[in-house]
C-alpha cells in the first residue's frame, strides 16, 4: 500500500524577510498617525489646561469685580527681604528684578492651590528667598504637555523657580500695527490688551468684547531658547545679538530666555513685538512660533493655544492674518474683529 506523504509547511526565508519588509512597512505608515493622534490629545489638554486658567481669572473676577492685573508693583517702597539667601544660590541682581507680583500668583486660591498660597508672603517680592518654596513648586496647570522636557526650572534669573508656558498678552507694539497696515497705529491706550500692567480691568472696559478678545497666550519651553528652526544655537546667537532683541541670555554655555520663565514671573506675561520667521531677528512679520523669549510660541503643529475673554479657548494658525489677529489681542481698540482659527 502506498501512503501520501506530505511536506511539512513553514516560512522560507525569503517568506519570512517579506513579512518582515511589509511589517514594517505598515509600521511606518502607522507611526505618523499615532504620533498624530497622540498630538492632538496633548493639544486638547493644553486647551483645557489654559481654559482652567480663565475659569480662575474669572473667579478672582467675581471675588473682586476685577480682573487681575498682569502685574503688580509695590504701592510704597520696595520691601525689604529679611530672608538671607542660601549660601549656595543667587538671585537676579536688583537692575534685573521684574515687578511685585504676578496674575498668576493671585489666583492659586482659584486653581486649588491654597496650600501654596499659605506659604507665599504677598507682602514680599515673588523673587524674594521667603517666596523659594512656594515659585519652585511645579505647577502642571501652567505647563503645555506638547513642550519639551519635565520638571523645567530657572537657571539664571530666580535660580529654582518652576517654569510655566502660558502668559498675559499685555498690549500689541507700535510697530506691529504699523507693520500689519495700520498707520498711524492707534494711541497706547488703544494698544493694551485685556490684563494690563499696574492695572485691574474690569468687564466695562472690554469694549470690543469678551468674545473678540485675547487674555492668556503660550509662551512654552522655557527656560531653554526655541525658534521656528529649533533649539537655538552659535550660529543663531550671533545673528540674533546683530538684530538688538536683548531677551536671551548665554548662560553657563546654554541659551536660556533672559526673564518671564517662572509661572510666578510677572515677566511671563508680555508684549507683542513680533519677529523675523526664523526667530533671530526682533520685531518682524512672524507673530506666533516664531522665538520663545517673550513671544507667542507653542510646540503644536501650526499654531498655538489662546483663552479669550469669555473663557472660550481657541487654537490658532500661525498664519493668521495679522491684522486680524492683533485686533483680537486689544480690548478696547474699536476695531471691526473677524475671528480666525
Amino acid at each position: 500500500m502506498k501512503r501520501n506523504l506530505t511536506r511539512n509547511q513553514g516560512f522560507t526565508l525569503i517568506e519570512l524577510l517579506v513579512v518582515i519588509a511589509v511589517i514594517g512597512i505598515l509600521m511606518a505608515m502607522l507611526m505618523p498617525a499615532v504620533q498624530q493622534v497622540r498630538e492632538a490629545s496633548r493639544r486638547t489638554d493644553c486647551l483645557n489646561r489654559i481654559r482652567q486658567l480663565g475659569i480662575a481669572l474669572h473667579g478672582f473676577e467675581g471675588a473682586h469685580k476685577r480682573f487681575p492685573a498682569s502685574r503688580t508693583q509695590h504701592p510704597g517702597p520696595p520691601p525689604v527681604n529679611t530672608i538671607a539667601p542660601p549660601s549656595t544660590r543667587t538671585n537676579a541682581p536688583p537692575s534685573q528684578r521684574s515687578a511685585y507680583q504676578s496674575w498668576s500668583t493671585l489666583i492659586l486660591p482659584y486653581i486649588e492651590q491654597d496650600n501654596v498660597k499659605r506659604i507665599f508672603n504677598y507682602q514680599q517680592p515673588w523673587f524674594s528667598f521667603a517666596n523659594e518654596a512656594a515659585v519652585s513648586v511645579q505647577q502642571p496647570l501652567f505647563l503645555c504637555p506638547s513642550a519639551p522636557g519635565e520638571n523645567r526650572t530657572d537657571p539664571y534669573w530666580i535660580i529654582g523657580a518652576a517654569a510655566g508656558d502660558y502668559g498675559s498678552l499685555n498690549e500689541v507694539r507700535a510697530n506691529v500695527f504699523l507693520d500689519a497696515g495700520v498707520n498711524p497705529a492707534p494711541p497706547t491706550r488703544a494698544q493694551q490688551g485685556a490684563l494690563e500692567r499696574y492695572r485691574r480691568t474690569s468687564v466695562r472696559d472690554i469694549t470690543d468684547g469678551l468674545s473678540n478678545t485675547i487674555m492668556l497666550a503660550e509662551a512654552a519651553g522655557h527656560p531653554e531658547v526655541w525658534t521656528s528652526q529649533g533649539l537655538m544655537t552659535n550660529a543663531m546667537w550671533a545673528i540674533y545679538q546683530v538684530s538688538g532683541g536683548g531677551k536671551v541670555a548665554l548662560h553657563n554655555g546654554q541659551f536660556v530666555v533672559s526673564d518671564g520663565c517662572g509661572w510666578a514671573d510677572p515677566d511671563c506675561g508680555f508684549s507683542v513685538d513680533g519677529a523675523s520667521f526664523d526667530g533671530l531677528t526682533h520685531q518682524g512679520p512672524r507673530l506666533i512660533n516664531a522665538i520663545n523669549a517673550s513671544e507667542i510660541f507653542a510646540f503644536h503643529q501650526g499654531g498655538a493655544s489662546f483663552l479669550y475673554c469669555d473663557g472660550a479657548t481657541r487654537f490658532i494658525n500661525e498664519n493668521v492674518d495679522n491684522r486680524s489677529f492683533i485686533f483680537q489681542i486689544t480690548k478696547a481698540g474699536g476695531e471691526i474683529v473677524t475671528v480666525e482659527f
